[in-house]
């Protein structure tokens, strides 16, 4: 006979003599099927050698007794039948679960079923002390289910149930079932290496062996080292997402908990809770307070050790050890992309890509693990569409409101401006993506322990190619364009201006993207004399700015039409100062070339005579453009120098500029000519 069999007909025997001892005999005559089953035990005998589901029924009873003990000692005269009480109860219950008809005798003599007075009883204890009651019902609520609500407790009701069941018979390995907030991570399972900071795994594991409790702070890669340490241990973990709680967690932490501590318990794992911010701390009190002591007490009476994934900022109460990991730098980030390379088995500039995206470790497994599946897809260039992962994965900020992320695709050959200016441009584009090597490798970064950022301004009249300048350091940069709308920025409430502005830096910073302002004087503007209340607030807003640069180490780029506005604390933060003046003739002929492509059906174009005899923008020529092909596509007929010089009379129309007739040139009668009409354009 099988152990568990003998257990189960076992105890119902003894329920049987019980009932005989207290006046209710012969009580199997109602229930002749349960007389039937005991015979068998009488038949076979006790269980021959031991088996797994009885080494797994000691062991958890014995972790029972210890937790009792650990817990503090029964003072009354019954001490010493705590462990058969305990016992008869799991016992009792097993017997219920495989034998349906035995609830039903339990109910029909006792008018119960499963109850710890009965198993009291049952060990000759008929008036157990209140305190004995609960501290037992609080070591079986480890493996069974309790009716908390049944008064007086000594017959609340005592279920056992699958999850139980499954210990005792080992069906719940090597896969095991869990709530839908939590998910084990077993420590056999497959997990790649830790490419960083492997000596901070061998200090968690330590912490948790000698304390059982764990905070590791910081923003990404908290669970992946939780997993390393239970790993250095021999242990499972079970990883809860406090963030699947939302609400329900104020209506049902204890039913949850309850579940979650007897997971845990029959799992014999560390428990893990990750997603812990401020703002799901912020739902329950001051700190958390109410979070910290519901979860706390439950896990810390049964004995279960707990690690505590948070916010780098956010501090546990108490005195619980803590493990800060912190951001990664640059080295790291080269060695955790060199390290993923050679796992999935594929090469990228690694030293590159360390300096545009500084992701956390977390944040790189995933961007890595996507660029596995992506870096074959696709005529996108490699670095632009490692920059769309990237984005792809922070993208969920709330700061991406504050402006509009754009991918460039022109580079210089786009850009119509004299060649010293595209110079220097190629020299803001190799200090964002090699300026690392000044620092590290020829050994500056004593001398600048601040003032990293790639900044540049852009001042010139409207027109002058300053926001298409900004689009091609992004696209020869291969990175995102992060254009900030000043309208979400700016806030009339104090405070409010510069929490979006942080929250707009730290987002291109986290992204690697181009932060771009344009109209820029509108926020780096000259302070001046504090008159009234409003103009300190306001130099405080330019001082914050002044700060943030300071702090910044991506790239920047601020554009103004009024470079005599911006305050000159800026401008010597600004590693580029770039000038734009109107093209002259040369730079605007190809700017006529470059709007006109071959596709364009033209005729009679004199881009000689276009480019010498209007003084226009970049900007300005753009627009003739376009509205000339309208007045083209409207008549259906091709581009001629007619739809030209009526657009450009337009613009200047539009600029408040008069032309004089001497300035239309040699194609000015084209002008007087009648314009064709047409009564529709269908």
């Amino acid at each position: 006979m099988k152990f568990l069999e003998a257990k189960v007909y076992g105890i119902i025997l003894r329920t049987y003599a019980y009932l005989e001892k207290t006046g209710r005999e012969n009580s199997f005559a109602r229930f002749p099927y349960l007389h039937v089953l005991t015979g068998r035990l009488a038949e076979e005998g006790t269980a021959n050698g031991k088996d797994e589901p009885e080494n797994r029924y000691y062991k958890l009873l014995r972790r029972l007794d210890q937790m009792a003990e650990t817990n503090g000692e029964c003072r009354s005269d019954c001490a010493h039948h705590m462990d058969r009480v305990l016992y008869t109860a799991v016992d009792l219950c097993l017997a219920v679960m495989q034998v349906p008809e035995f609830a039903a005798y339990l109910n029909y003599y006792t008018g119960n079923k499963v109850t710890l007075q009965l198993a009291f009883e049952m060990e000759g204890i008929f008036y157990p002390d209140y305190n004995e009651v609960l501290h037992r019902l609080r070591l079986l609520q480890r493996i069974c289910r309790i009716d908390w609500k049944k008064q007086p407790l000594p017959f609340a009701t005592i279920e056992g149930d699958n999850r139980l069941y499954a210990y005792f018979t080992g069906a719940d390995l090597p896969e095991r079932t869990c709530v839908d907030y939590a998910e084990w991570f077993l420590h056999k399972e497959y997990l790649h290496p830790l490419f960083i900071r492997q000596k901070l795994a061998e200090k968690a594991a330590e912490i948790i062996e000698n304390g059982g409790r764990l905070q590791i702070a910081g923003n990404g890669g908290g669970r992946f080292l939780a997993k390393h340490a239970a790993r250095l241990l021999g242990r499972d973990l079970l990883l809860i997402n406090v963030k699947r709680w939302g609400e329900r967690f104020l209506d049902e932490s204890e039913h949850i908990l309850s579940e979650l501590v007897r997971e845990a318990f029959f799992g014999e794992g560390i428990v893990c809770f990750y997603g812990i911010g401020k703002e799901f701390l912020h739902e329950f009190g001051t700190g958390g307070k109410e979070f910290w002591q519901a979860v706390l007490r439950p896990f810390g009476e049964a004995g279960i050790p707990l690690i505590f994934c948070t916010e780098y900022r956010i501090c546990l109460p108490g005195s619980v050890p803590r493990v800060a990991y912190e951001n990664t730098t640059r080295k790291e980030r080269e060695a955790l992309l060199s390290g993923f390379c050679g796992l999935y088995g594929f090469s990228l500039d690694c030293p590159l890509y360390s300096v545009r995206y500084r992701l956390s470790a977390s944040e790189t497994a995933k961007a890595m693990e996507r660029w596995r599946y992506a870096a074959n897809s696709g005529r996108e260039p490699e670095e632009m569409r490692f920059s769309r992962i990237c984005y792809e994965i922070v993208c969920g900020s709330k700061e991406k409101a504050l402006g509009e992320v754009l991918f460039p695709k022109i580079g210089f050959s786009d850009l119509k401006l004299p060649a010293e200016m595209i110079r220097t441009l190629k020299h803001i584009c190799c200090s964002a993506s090699k300026g690392y090597r000044i620092y590290e490798d020829w050994n500056l970064k004593g001398q600048y322990p601040y003032g990293r950022a790639v900044s540049a301004l852009l001042a010139g009249p409207p027109g002058t190619g300053k926001t298409m300048t900004a689009h091609v350091i992004a696209g020869e940069l291969g990175i995102p364009l992060y254009q900030v709308d000043l309208s979400h920025i700016m806030d009339k409430y104090i405070g409010e201006t510069e929490k979006h502005l942080e929250q707009a830096f730290s987002f291109a910073e986290k992204t690697n993207m181009v932060l771009f302002f344009d109209e820029a004087d509108a926020l780096f503007g000259k302070r001046g004399e504090v008159a009234e209340g409003k103009d300190r607030y306001a130099n405080m807003e330019v001082a914050y700015l002044l700060q943030r640069i300071e702090q910044f180490e991506g790239v920047v780029v601020l554009a103004t039409n009024f470079y005599q506005n911006i305050d000159r604390a800026f401008l010597r933060r600004m590693k580029y100062v770039l000038k734009y003046e109107a093209p002259d003739q040369a730079i605007r002929r190809s700017i006529w070339e470059s709007c006109l492509p071959p596709q364009l059906p033209q005729e009679g174009l004199d881009l000689n005579y276009l480019s010498g005899q209007f003084d226009l923008t970049g900007g300005m020529i753009k627009n003739v453009v376009l509205n000339a092909c309208v007045q083209a596509l409207y008549e259906e007929a091709d581009l001629t120098m007619r739809h030209i010089l009526s657009a450009v009379s337009a613009e200047y129309e539009k600029m408040e500029r008069t032309a004089a007739p001497s300035e239309w040139g040699e194609y000015g009668y084209l002008l007087e000519e009648e314009t064709p009409g047409r009564e529709s354009c269908v």
